[in-house]
C-alpha cells in the first residue's frame, strides 16, 4: 500500500515565543497508534528552533496527491497544534509536505532476492529506521551470500498478502484512514 503521511513545521521560533512555550529546548514524542500525533521539537543543534508535527495519511496508489491534500492535512495539524500548545495559538506554519510511506497488510518486509543480482529490501511498515535499516543489511548481506539473524529472519517472514482491486483499495482504505483520524482527533 503506498501510503503519504503529512507533517507541517513552525517558523523559526523567536525568544519570547520559546519563553512562552517553556520546558525542555529538545524533545519527541510518538504515539503507540499510527494515526495519532506524533510532535517534535527541535533545539538549534537540529537545524532550529521549531516543532514539527505529523498526523494524517491518504493512500495514493499512483504514488501522486495533490496540493488540497496536503493543505486538508495542513488544517488539521493547524488544529491539534493550536489545541496542544495554547500559548501558540494561531502561528502559521512555514511549511507543509508529505512523504511516502509503504505498508503491507500483513505487516510483512519484502527483504529477498527477486532475480538474479537483484535484491529488495523494502517495506518498512511505519518503523523506518529500524526496519529500513534493518532489510537494507538483509538486503545487502544476501547479495553478498551471507547468512546471518537478519536475513534469516525476514527470509522466515511470509509474502506479503494480496491488496484488494481498485477502486476498492482506494475508497476503503482511505475511509478506514479517515474513520481513524476522526478517532484520534482529540489525541
Amino acid at each position: 500500500m503506498q501510503l503519504f503521511l503529512y507533517a507541517v513545521m513552525t517558523p523559526e521560533l523567536d525568544a519570547e515565543t520559546l519563553k512562552a512555550l517553556g520546558g525542555q529546548s529538545r524533545w519527541g514524542i510518538t504515539p503507540s497508534d499510527p494515526m495519532d500525533t506524533t510532535v517534535r521539537r527541535n533545539d538549534s543543534g537540529q537545524g532550529g528552533n521549531r516543532i514539527v508535527t505529523r498526523t494524517c495519511a491518504t493512500l495514493a496508489p499512483g504514488h501522486q496527491i495533490g496540493a488540497g491534500q496536503v493543505a486538508r492535512a495542513a488544517r488539521v495539524m493547524q488544529c491539534k497544534f493550536d489545541d496542544r500548545f495554547p500559548q501558540l495559538r494561531g502561528m502559521k506554519m512555514d511549511y507543509s509536505w508529505a512523504g511516502h510511506l509503504c505498508l503491507t497488510l500483513n505487516s510483512v518486509s519484502v527483504m529477498r532476492r527477486l532475480d538474479e543480482g537483484l535484491f529488495s529490501g523494502c517495506v518498512q511498515n511505519g518503523l523506518g529506521t529500524a526496519r529500513g535499516t534493518l532489510t537494507g543489511i538483509g538486503a545487502a548481506e544476501l547479495a553478498c551470500g551471507v547468512d546471518s539473524d537478519i536475513t534469516r529472519h525476514f527470509a522466515a517472514e511470509v509474502q506479503p498478502r494480496r491488496l484488494p482491486p481498485q477502486p476498492f483499495q482506494r475508497i476503503g482504505a482511505n475511509a478506514v484512514l479517515r474513520y481513524k483520524e476522526w478517532r484520534a482527533r482529540d489525541d
